[in-house]
């Protein structure tokens, strides 16, 4: 069932119930491991800050003091409702490769405390869940789309190919919905934000969870097993702002809870004049393989990265959308229908819409009938590098002096890149540039420095709303928070689901592995068996 925390309901007094299994947070971890436990003998709460749809109180809830580098994910990139980030997600789906798991020497604290062949068979379940193609995901994709290699420098780059979920299967508030609502084992709360995790004197077992809403109800609630997954901010912050004996929160004697804070920078790092439009779009158009839509990057290789002791990085093409074309308002308009509602386009967007109509029934007919979808005729064509960041422990959310309507101290948020990102950006764009050149694709002309503070002209640099690192995994207490099973190393009963767990960031798209270790996790929490 969903219902609201406080409310009558049905008679259920859910803070009285010995849950099995207690769930921090309704998005994608959440979602994806409550709805492994539907029609089993668990019982399992999901408790939801947020409510069925995001409001003015969930993003106050959010709200922080940024004192570092400009971060605008923490605002823009986190939504506090049943759903969480899948209601925007893009459903980009790229699997890791070896080089983002093993630790390198120019890297510092690099390297994952698990293999690829691990997380392998649990991507193959997350692909059957939202229903895409699966592999391959690198050169041998060309194939499968029927085209022919380009002709890359094997040497230097390496091929991958992102697979984008359908529409209907990216907001897992609607994927779960129905199933959730009618089940009898699985309760989800709103408007319940878990304030406190207590683990009494010890400090090695969590006894229970202290709960409020906006509407001043509060209760505690006990599980024998609790999972966070509240994001990379959001957990660091519910650990740090918990009781515990020294005052440092909880599951932190390694003192790493908030530290080495990760995003994914997004660097335009040029502007291509091709030599002739038609081959780049040919070469960079998605490709579709029945619902599963297919986007090709450039990545340095593994004996480039070595050379040249770069972190992972990945090229890729972006086509302007002149503001004319009315493409923009199209794409509104089937975002809304991943909310969950549709939003029919006011009279400029209609007319926009109008102008454009000869370009949009172009791209209908490409994804119909060529199976591609048509980047436009005109305007800018743009290089952008995405790199991962070097774990860095000074780059952390911590707790702020303010607090919220809650009570609960807010989080400080201090993001700092080093100049490994600066020099991967720029020398990597500066191969693929020279790469194009060779390939006879055009002149790249690119940018200067990163800059963080500029937005959309080149040389701008920014955050993609990829909160990573502020729980990571290890093998030692001393090195990590959590243990390779995601159980917290210092709390027996306490599990931590999503990037917070990510050692360092790898290149990938982090939602593909968020929910292949989700599901992992799922698999070893059924082996004990509920009470």
């Amino acid at each position: 069932m969903i219902q609201q925390f406080g409310s009558s309901g049905n008679g259920l007094l859910p803070e009285a119930v010995p849950w099995d299994l207690c769930i921090v947070g309704a998005g994608a971890a959440g979602l994806a491991l409550a709805g492994q436990f539907l029609n089993t003998a668990w019982r399992v709460v999901v408790l939801e800050s947020g409510m069925r749809e995001p409001d003015a109180v969930g993003d106050d809830l959010n709200s922080l003091t940024s004192v570092g580098l400009r971060h605008d994910g923490w605002r823009e990139g986190r939504v506090r409702s049943f759903g969480g980030t899948t209601r925007a997600w893009g459903g980009q789906l790229v699997p890791m490769r070896a080089s983002e798991l093993v630790a390198r020497s120019w890297v510092p604290n690099s390297g994952w405390p698990l293999g690829l062949d691990e997380l392998q068979p649990y991507y193959r379940r997350v692909e059957q869940l939202l229903h895409t193609q699966g592999p391959p995901y690198d050169e041998n994709a060309w194939a499968r789309l029927g085209m022919k290699s380009p002709g890359f420098d094997t040497e230097e780059f390496c091929v991958r190919f992102s697979q984008w979920a359908a529409l209907g299967r990216r907001n897992f508030a609607l994927l779960w919905r129905r199933n959730l609502e009618e089940s009898r084992n699985v309760t989800v709360l709103l408007d319940a934000t878990v304030v406190a995790v207590n683990c009494g004197q010890s400090g090695a077992r969590c006894e229970a969870l202290e709960v409020r809403s906006r509407h001043g109800f509060h209760a505690g609630f006990r599980a024998r097993f609790v999972v966070i997954a509240c994001g990379g901010i959001e957990t660091a912050r519910l650990l740090l702002a918990s009781p515990s004996a020294k005052g440092a929160g909880v599951a932190n004697q390694s003192g790493l809870v908030g530290r080495f804070f990760q995003d994914h920078i997004s660097y335009r790092a040029g502007e291509i004049e091709p030599a002739s439009r038609r081959a780049v779009q040919n070469l960079f158009d998605p490709r579709y393989v029945g619902g599963t839509m297919f986007s090709v990057k450039l990545e340095p290789s593994e004996d480039s990265m070595r050379r040249h002791r770069w972190l992972n990085a990945m090229g890729h093409i972006a086509f302007q959308i002149p503001d004319a074309l009315g493409w923009m308002e199209l794409k509104r308009i089937m975002r809304s229908l991943q909310a969950g509602r549709l939003a029919l386009p006011s009279l400029d967007e209609g007319i926009a819409m109008a102008r454009g109509s000869v370009e949009l029934t172009r791209l209908m007919l490409a994804r119909a009938l060529a199976k591609r979808r048509r980047s436009p005729d005109s305007g800018a064509i743009l290089l952008l590098i995405d790199t991962e960041q070097a774990p860095n422990a000074d780059s952390r959310v911590l707790l702020d002096s303010s607090t919220d309507a809650l009570g609960m101290p807010r989080a400080r948020l201090d993001w700092r890149v080093t100049e490994l990102e600066y020099r991967t950006l720029t020398e990597f764009a500066s191969r693929i540039a020279s790469e194009f050149a060779r390939m006879g694709l055009g002149t790249v002309r690119l940018a200067g420095q990163p800059d963080f503070e500029r937005r959309d002209s080149l040389g701008a640099a920014r955050d993609i709303f990829h909160h990573m690192g502020t729980t990571r995994m290890s093998l030692t207490s001393q090195s990590g928070v959590t243990r390779p099973d995601l159980r917290c190393h210092d709390v027996d009963n306490l599990f931590i689901a999503g990037s917070s767990v990510f050692p360092s960031g790898g290149i990938a798209n982090p939602t593909f592995t968020v929910l292949a270790l989700t599901l992992r996790l799922a698999d070893y929490l059924k082996q004990q068996r509920p009470m």
